[in-house]
C-alpha cells in the first residue's frame, strides 16, 4: 500500500529539513520531511488561501479559527501571528506533520496556536469557531474532503465562514456545487493559476 501524508503514521524514511517562507510580510522557518505534505516549500494553494482570507478579513479580534488538515503548520502559524489576538487551532492526523507543527510553533515563537492530532472528517472543537479554513488532501478523495467540510460546518458558529481552496482541475466546480447545497451559499473570493478560492457562511436558523 503506497504511503500518503494524509496517512496517520507514515512509513516513509526520514528526510528532515528545514525551509523558509515569507508570508503576509512575515518570516517563518519550518521543519519538514517525507511523508508530510509540500516538503519542499508551503504549497501554492495554501498561500493563495491564506492571502486571500487575510485581504477579506481584516476585523478578526479575539476570534476562534480551525484549520482542518494544517500539515506541518504553515496556515495555522501564518494566521496565528498574522492575527495575535486571535487563536488558532490546527487539526492533523499525520502523526509526523503534527509533530512538525509543534516543533515549528516553538520554533517561531507563536503562542497563539494549539495543534490537535486528531481527524479531520470528525474533529469537532470544544467551542464553536468563527472561521474555518481548509486545503483539503485531494488525494484521500472526494468523500473526505466533502466530509472536512461537513466538519467545518458543524464547527461554525452562526454566520461563521468556512474558505477552503481547490484546484478547478482537481474538482472545484463540484465542490462549489456541494458548498452551495450545504451552506446555501457560496461565493468564489479568488482564482490563480487554477485554484479557486470558495467561501460559504453558516447562516442563522
Amino acid at each position: 500500500m503506497s504511503d500518503h501524508y494524509y496517512t496517520n503514521n507514515p512509513n516513509s524514511t526520514h528526510d528532515e529539513q528545514q525551509i523558509s517562507a515569507t508570508i503576509l510580510n512575515q518570516s517563518f522557518t519550518f521543519n519538514t520531511d517525507s511523508g508530510v505534505f509540500s516538503k519542499d516549500a508551503v504549497d501554492f494553494g495554501s498561500r493563495v488561501l491564506i492571502e486571500s482570507f487575510a485581504e477579506h478579513t481584516t476585523n478578526i479580534e479575539n476570534e476562534r479559527i480551525l484549520e482542518l488538515g494544517s500539515g506541518y503548520g504553515p496556515i495555522s502559524l501564518s494566521l496565528a501571528k498574522h492575527y495575535p489576538n486571535s487563536h488558532v487551532i490546527g487539526v492533523e492526523i499525520n502523526e509526523r506533520a503534527y509533530h512538525l507543527a509543534e516543533s515549528n510553533k516553538l520554533a517561531n515563537r507563536i503562542n497563539n496556536v494549539e495543534f490537535v492530532l486528531g481527524d479531520g472528517t470528525s474533529f469537532l472543537p470544544d467551542e464553536l469557531v468563527q472561521y474555518c479554513l481548509t486545503n483539503p488532501p485531494i488525494r484521500a478523495g472526494k468523500q473526505t474532503i466533502q466530509a472536512m467540510v461537513k466538519t467545518g460546518f458543524e464547527s461554525l458558529e452562526d454566520n461563521g465562514e468556512i474558505w477552503v481552496v481547490i484546484q478547478k482541475k482537481q474538482g472545484a466546480p463540484s465542490m462549489q456545487k456541494f458548498m452551495e447545497e450545504l451552506f446555501g451559499n457560496v461565493e468564489r473570493m479568488n482564482r490563480d493559476k487554477g485554484y479557486w478560492i470558495l467561501r460559504s457562511i453558516k447562516e442563522s436558523n
